[in-house]
Order: structure tokens, then sequence, then C-alpha cells
């Protein structure tokens, strides 16, 4: 007999760019190392212009990157109402239906990942199982929160039934759902409909070996303190309220000593550029837009002296992991959050919690940490001993590869 033939993983991603999507990318560079033959599909980076426009980067159609198969499409970001959302979605189904049509002739597919928002790409799990493939989905995000939470009246309820709809076929779809927390899991058991065994949590976390670097000190501009933001810019991820922040701290109480730097790209990125300016407080505002490298990334994530997670309590949001506080947690910074369920369980005594969802309570408490050094250093060694005890992707991979497991099993290609 011959060597067996390696697994083949293809993963699809619709709302992020790889390797930017750092979740994907980690969930690829895992299946490589168990010896998977990884390939990858998503659209191309979308960068956004001073007057709020989204442009398509220039990412290559197809490349190779660390072994890993990634073939991408051009995809202009939805704007304006539902309309919008629906050319975004069915462009991006094509497209996307069309690479893994390629993928799958060119270099196969064992079992196919499709992460979400949106929930839209059921059919390609139907068309994985009549094709006797194994199709898992990866529980981003919550669609139909997400949906409540930005439209509302008869319009609202309408989109809010056709994505607990999505999400329904989607999961029933799927051999596997794998979900960042429990509070994703239960939904998946519940509202999904799926089997207790073959709902699966793989959380967010970033690498046990990641660490701070020696800190950039010109990113300060001359001021004493430095607080950061790093995650993309979206309506949900309550820059409103860090805007609000700022005009507080710099307007009401006067602080002259603090920098803030807002990492990211977005919808709301050109909000910010132009808030910053209309309240006057540009010069206190850095925004240097997407991180793209890892280089990058580590250098703006090691100068602050604390980190902003600024969602607002919401449903969305309660429920969600938000990546960016256990990467904060990693790199040893101090976290000023709202006091949402799942940011409390991943930052525990790493955070400081707001409990008023403004913009002059989350100012008041980022200038009663930065005054407070011996906490702030309490808080960073308990948010690195968190990170790498409990939350680092290495304890997530073994459940990563239980799932791909189950998939691979229950599909029509188990050779047993």
């Amino acid at each position: 007999m011959g060597p067996v033939p390696p697994r083949r993983a293809l993963i699809i991603v619709e709302n992020n760019s790889v390797p930017f999507d750092r979740r994907v990318w980690r969930e690829a560079v895992t299946l490589r190392h168990a010896g998977w033959e990884v390939s990858i599909i998503s659209p191309k980076a979308v960068r956004y212009s001073a007057g709020g426009t989204a442009i398509v980067g220039q990412d290559a159609a197809y490349e190779v990157l660390d072994g890993i198969h990634v073939y991408r499409y051009p995809l202009r970001a939805a704007e304006g109402g539902p309309l919008g959302f629906a050319q975004e979605y069915l462009s991006a189904f094509w497209q996307t239906l069309r690479l893994m049509l390629r993928v799958w002739r060119e270099r196969g597919a064992d079992v196919v990942q499709v992460c979400n928002p949106p929930d839209f790409f059921f059919p390609l799990g139907w068309l994985c199982r009549a094709t006797g493939r194994g199709f898992v989905f990866d529980h981003h995000d919550l669609v139909p929160e997400s949906v409540e939470a930005r439209w509302h009246g008869a319009t609202g309820a309408l989109l809010r039934a056709v994505a607990l709809a999505a999400e329904r076929w989607t999961m029933r779809a799927a051999h596997v759902v794998i979900s960042t927390n429990e509070s994703y899991r239960a939904i998946a058991i519940g509202r999904g409909e799926c089997m207790p065994d073959r709902a699966i949590v793989v959380r967010n976390g970033p690498s046990a070996r990641l660490a701070a670097g020696e800190p950039d000190p010109s990113l300060r501009r001359g001021r004493r303190y430095l607080v950061g933001y790093l995650g993309i810019m979206g309506p949900q991820d309550g820059l409103e309220l860090i805007m609000d922040a700022i005009s507080a701290a710099v307007v009401e109480f006067g602080r002259r000593d603090v920098q803030f730097l807002l990492v990211g790209d977005g919808p709301m990125r050109p909000w910010l550029l132009e808030q910053a300016r209309a309240r006057g407080v540009a010069d206190f505002v850095t925004l240097p837009g997407l991180a793209v490298g890892m280089d990058e990334w580590l250098r703006y994530l090691s100068a602050p002296d604390l980190c902003v997670a600024p969602e607002p309590p919401t449903a969305f949001n309660s429920r969600s992991t938000i990546t960016k506080v256990a990467e904060y947690m990693a790199m040893g910074r101090p976290i000023v959050a709202f006091d949402l369920k799942e940011t409390r369980y991943t930052a525990q005594d790493a955070a400081v919690y707001v409990a008023e969802p403004s913009g002059r309570a989350l100012a008041a408490c980022i200038l009663d940490l930065l005054a407070d050094v011996p906490r702030r250093t309490q808080m960073a060694a308990d948010g690195i001993a968190r990170a790498r005890r409990f939350l680092s992707w290495e304890s997530q991979e073994p459940q990563l590869l239980r799932a791909y497991a189950l998939a691979w099993a229950a599909s029509a290609r188990d050779p047993g």
C-alpha cells in the first residue's frame, strides 16, 4: 500500500481578508501543522478613504503563504441600507462558489469550513453533503442580534426573521459547529438545533508565545500617557463612545497629557477623522489605519499604557467574545471596558469595568487607571498569566482538531 494522502481543508471567510483575519489564519496554520493541506477563500482587503469610500486593496488573487493556498476575490463592502448588503452578499456568494469549485478541481477538499458573517452560505453546506464532504460552520458573530441592533421597525423585524432562518439552516447543514464561547454554543444548540456533541467551543486567543516589544516613544507624540485601541472600526464596535471619551478627557477634564492611538480600519474610521477635527481634539488622536503585518501590529500594541474595549452593552456584544481583549491581555496591557458578560469572563481582573455606557464614564475610568500605576502593573501581570494559561490559541488547538476529526468522520469520505 502507498502512503496515505493528506486530508484537505478549505476555509471560506467573507467579512475579512486573510491573513488579516487572525482567527482564520491561526486555524489554517494549526491544520497545516497537523498534516492537513489547507486552502482559504477570502475577499481582498478593503480600505476606507478619508471621504468614507470603500476601496478594494491590491492583494494577489492567488498566493501561497507559509504553505497555505490563499484565493482572493474583489468585493466592495456594503454601503447604505439592506439593499447594499444584499448586493454584497450575492456577489460574495457567486465569487466564493466559483473559487470553491476551482479549489475542488485543483487541490481537492475533504472538509469545508465556512465562517460567518454572513449566514447565507448554507447552500455550500448542502453541496458539501451531497458530494460527500465534511462541512464545518465557524460561528464568529451573532448575525440576528447584529441586524436587530442596526435596523428597527418592520424592516428590522423582517431582516431579523431572515437572519434567524439563515442561521438555523447553516447550523443544520453543518456536521460540526465551532463557537467562540459558551454563549454562542448555547445558541447553536438552542436556535440552531445542533446536537451538543457536535457543538464545540474554540475560543479566540493569541499565541502563548506572543510578547510585547520595546515601546516606541514616538507614538506618544510628546505626551505622558498613551491609550490604545486596536481592532475593526465598525458600527457595533463602540467608536462613538471612544470619541466621546476623548472629547471628555481633553475638553471637559482638561487633560493635555494623554494621546489616543486608534489603530484599524472600517466604515467608522472616516467618521473618527472628521469628528476629531470637528471637536478640536485632532492633535490628541492618532489614526494610522490598518496594521497589516505582525511587526507593525506588535509595534502599536506594545506602546500604550492601557487599552480600551469600547463595545457598548447590547445583546450582540454581551454574548460575544471580543478578540482584542485577549490580545491586549497577552501583551500586558491593562484594559478599560464596559461590563459585558463574555468580556468579564475573558479579562476578569485584567480589566476595569465601566458600569455606565457613556463616553464620560469611559473617560473617567481611563484617567483614574492612568493615575494608578501599581494597579496597572498588577492588572498587566494578571492579564498575561490568564492569557497564557487559559486563553492561548495553543490551548484551543485540540478542540479545533477534534471538530475537524468529527466532520471528517461524519462525511461520506470517511475511509473507515
